[in-house]
């Protein structure tokens, strides 16, 4: 199983009371994104949000799927590389 860090940039809804024009760059967000990487193609990287090792439950219960146009970073480990065992310190 691996885990994924991912970076990137969405759109922004926003109210428009304000008549000041904006420019779309300064309307899109940045956003941080850690799950389990479930599947990746040309066009999209699909996390999980939450994984079960159950034949009967599906993994990633939450399925975020990002486009790889949007992403400014990515970052992929084995999970038990992302958080090693520690071992017990003798008093």
């Amino acid at each position: 199983m691996k885990l994924a860090y991912i970076r990137w940039k969405d759109a922004v809804a926003e109210e428009a009371t304000n008549a000041d024009p904006k420019t779309p760059q300064a309307r899109l967000v940045e956003l941080q994104e850690i799950g389990f990487l479930l599947d990746e193609n040309d066009e999209a990287v699909v996390i999980g949000m939450e994984f079960h090792d159950d034949a009967d439950v599906r993994p990633g219960r939450w399925r975020l799927h990002i486009p790889k146009v949007s992403i400014q970073e990515m970052r992929v480990v084995e999970l038990d590389k992302a958080f090693t065992r520690r071992r017990k310190k003798s008093v």
